[in-house]
């Protein structure tokens, strides 16, 4: 197994080397940079310094390659690589010294990176592939093979962002590839309890006895009431404040303070869960747009409660609701392009993108959401019934109607998903004239529950 060492940790001869090698690197005499720094990685593999100056005199050297240059340079790394590769199972020191000089000569070269992280992992000393494998994603980001495989030891060294970061890059290159969006969700989840998700024993341990641990846990799958609630952020709070809580702690504390509506609280406690993973979750994300838009609402109501004790505010009043339901949609929509961008072919984002485009009236942007959206099985019906809204809103009524009428052929059962779709497919027909249908298609909501919206009016209405 090899270790990583510090210039601290390595003999005086080692350092007085590597010394002599930068000063080198400061005369711009990168050739013999690279012998002596060479020598060293060779000597000690984990002499991270010496490691990280290597690379970047082999990266200059590498970028003043011109094109004959490298394509010779490609063909005599690619030959050393191949020797190395006969030498990896029987003599893995030989494999490394011949994949360290195939990188000498031209650092991009991927059958050299490639062998250079075999050895890594072959001698357990996974730093040496993760540099491998970054390096080939770095000079060949189209490479599938190498971001799979550097994606897969990320996930194995339980780096959660590092395989989030790679699969969302993955992903972007086949924009229609499902399998490849799942691969993107499961580092998703890999990067939510990265850094020490919470340990059950661990936890357990933390609170008072082993019952209070069960009951914790039984409390956690279901709050009942506000002493629940209070149960929970106590032994939290208990498990932050014992010290080395992981985030999987904050998360849970953060969501319990938002049941309880103490939406600062959990907004400073998902704040610290997004700063240890160190990379945007959706679902953290939408938590935080959750309590944000809830502490909007709290303000909207307040104002609300003001025009009621000063009806000679109420101007001011109003006038403070239009700017804070204005604000509040800016963020979500803020929110929902960064999802978006971030998760490109995450129809479920899109939609939540498309609904809160159609919120702020912004029809156009709306409707090509949901176009997007009705791609996911489980939004499609809903989809179609908001594409119908946005072609109604438009004029488009006989394009709105297919639409209409797509959605509520799949949907069997009489709920109020299907009435509301009818429901809009009856006064998109009454627009157009179609008094017959739209009373036909009225009917069908009125038989079903007279109290829906204003159908039992609108019937007496044609009936007349």
């Amino acid at each position: 197994m090899i270790e990583q060492k510090t210039l601290r940790e390595i003999t005086s001869d080692m350092r007085n080397n590597f010394q002599t090698a930068m000063n080198a690197v400061d005369k711009n005499n990168i050739d013999y940079a690279i012998l002596l720094l060479k020598s060293l990685v060779l000597k000690e593999p984990g002499f991270m310094d010496a490691r990280e100056q290597l690379r970047k005199v082999e990266r200059i050297k590498t970028k003043s390659l011109g094109f004959m240059a490298k394509t010779m340079g490609g063909v005599k790394a690619g030959a050393l690589a191949s020797k190395g590769k006969a030498n990896l199972s029987k003599d893995p020191k030989k494999a490394m010294k011949l994949a360290e000089d195939a990188l000498a000569i031209m650092l991009s070269n991927i059958p050299a990176l490639n062998l250079l992280a075999q050895v890594g992992l072959g001698q357990k000393a996974n730093f040496i592939a993760v540099e491998a494998l970054t390096l080939a994603a770095e000079f060949h980001p189209k490479n599938e093979n190498v971001l799979n495989w550097l994606a897969e030891v990320y996930a194995e060294l339980g780096m959660g962002a590092k395989t989030l970061q790679i699969r969302q890059q993955i992903a972007a290159m086949h924009p229609d590839d499902m399998n490849k969006q799942q691969a993107v969700r499961a580092a998703a989840a890999l990067a939510t309890i990265e850094k020490g998700s919470l340990d059950q024993d661990d936890f357990r341990k933390s609170l008072k006895d082993e019952n209070q641990a069960i009951k914790t846990e039984q409390d956690d799958r279901i709050i009942r009431d506000v002493d629940d609630v209070k149960l929970l952020i106590s032994e939290y709070e208990q498990a932050i404040a014992a010290g080395g809580a992981s985030m999987e702690t904050y998360r849970k504390l953060a969501e319990v303070y938002q049941r309880g509506n103490e939406h600062d609280k959990a907004l400073e406690n998902f704040n610290i869960v997004v700063e240890k993973m160190g990379t945007l979750d959706p679902h953290i994300d939408k938590a935080i747009e959750k309590s944000t838009v809830a502490n909007f609402k709290k303000t909207i109501k307040q104002w609300e409660e003001y025009a009621v004790a000063e009806p000679d505010k109420k101007a001011e009043s109003e006038e403070n609701i239009a700017l804070i339901t204005s604000q509040s949609l800016d963020f979500q929509l803020e929110r929902a392009l960064a999802r978006v961008n971030l998760y490109p072919n995450d129809t479920e984002l899109r939609f939540g993108l498309a609904m809160v485009y159609w919120e702020m009236k912004n029809v156009d942007d709306a409707l090509q959401q949901f176009q997007i959206a009705q791609r996911n099985p489980h939004r499609r019906l809903t989809a179609l019934v908001f594409l119908g809204r946005c072609f109604h809103e438009k004029g488009q009524n006989d394009i709105a109607v297919e639409q209409f009428e797509q959605a509520v052929s799949g949907l069997v059962a009489m709920n109020k998903e299907k009435m509301d779709a009818l429901y809009h497919l009856a006064i998109t027909c009454e627009a157009m004239g179609d008094k017959e249908k739209a009373a036909a298609t009225f009917k069908q909501i009125y038989q079903a529950n007279v109290s829906f919206r204003d159908v039992a009016e609108r019937m007496e209405q044609l009936y007349k």
